[in-house]
């Protein structure tokens, strides 16, 4: 058996705000060791390494990749590039950690898994939602019964982020709304309703070929369905629910990040009359569960992680791959 190391090292590759709030959860979890940041910008890298007391600032990716120190690398750089990065991080012997989209389509995602596989490495999404406290508790009241038989979902994610010039809105790297807000309402959509058989969509798409907005519709057997939406440009009403045949439950914003739900079951009267708050303090930014669980893998040697295994990543990108090409066939016709 290999001995795991006291303390595991890690790596940031990307100083965007998302990577500052990971590096500062990471100094709440055990065993972390804060080696190096990259950036494209050296400046940014250095200042991001001050800030969060990481050992060192690297010159390039390679160096990164090359630190025998370093076990396991969080890339937060544009989805574009995520597939490339992790591939040569696990080939380079390392574990992953990849802010989601793991990649900006399925094959990308299929194309980690078994570089991950070849390499005997860890590898997984960096779906924060999954580990937070609150979700995993809806989602074992919901597999005890408490709302009975699922029958529908809702979730939206519209926030206006950035500018036109901004990177949010580049289609060089991948920029879209698909991929960074509406993966997580077909995440909370698969985790209570599975596979659809049926998916109906609409979407503003620029003509460079970024998605701005989107809405959807998932059908599934017996009449069951999920309603999503998703904007990079407006506000949408960023609360999710859940229902089924002996209440409802409802997801307070952000409902990717909440800390709470509201229960509303039994009968009428009971639903409306009596419902239950479910609250669960957050811990940092969010991202601490998930990484303790990343940890948690990790001591026990283990390349993926039961809560989010990439056969979920791939199958949600399949979801999203199949909302893409309705677009493609509609601008096209």
């Amino acid at each position: 058996m290999t001995d795991r190391p006291a303390a595991f090292g890690w790596a940031i590759l990307g100083t965007g705000t998302v990577s500052h709030s990971v590096a500062s959860d990471l100094s709440a979890v055990d065993a972390t060791r804060r080696v190096g940041v990259w950036s494209r910008d050296a400046e940014k890298a250095e200042s991001f390494a001050a800030m969060h007391r990481f050992e060192r600032a690297f010159d390039s990716i390679d160096d990164v990749l090359a630190a025998p120190v370093i076990d396991i690398v969080y890339i937060a750089t544009p989805h574009a590039t995520h597939a490339r990065l992790a591939i040569a991080s696990l080939e380079a012997g390392k574990h992953v950690l990849v802010e989601k989209p793991i990649g900006v389509n399925a094959d990308e995602a299929k194309a980690i898994a078994r570089a991950a596989e070849a390499n005997g490495r860890f590898a997984m999404e960096a779906m924060w939602m999954r580990f937070a406290p609150a979700y995993v508790a809806l989602r074992e009241e919901v597999a005890n019964g408490a709302l009975g038989d699922i029958s529908g979902v809702r979730a939206a994610f519209g926030l206006p982020f950035g500018h036109p010039q901004s990177e949010r809105w580049s289609s060089d790297l991948r920029s879209s709304t698909l991929l960074d807000q509406a993966i997580y309402a077909v995440t909370l959509a698969r985790d209570f309703l599975g596979e659809p058989l049926n998916v109906t969509s609409g979407a503003t798409v620029r003509a460079d070929g970024v998605d701005l907005t989107l809405h959807a519709t998932l059908e599934y057997a017996g009449g069951r369905f999920a309603q999503l939406a998703a904007s990079m440009v407006t506000y949408l009403e960023p609360t999710a629910a859940v229902s089924g045949t002996n209440g409802w439950a409802t997801v307070a914003p952000p409902f990717w990040a909440t800390d709470r739900y509201r229960l509303h079951s039994g009968d009428l009267g009971e639903a409306f009359g009596q419902p239950a708050d479910r609250v669960f303090p957050q811990q940092g930014f969010g991202y601490v569960p998930m990484l303790r669980a990343v940890h948690q893998a990790l001591s026990t040697g283990a390349t993926q992680h039961s809560h989010h295994p990439l056969s979920d990543s791939i199958a949600v990108l399949e979801t999203l791959d199949i909302l893409r090409s309705e677009w493609a066939v509609t601008a096209s016709a």
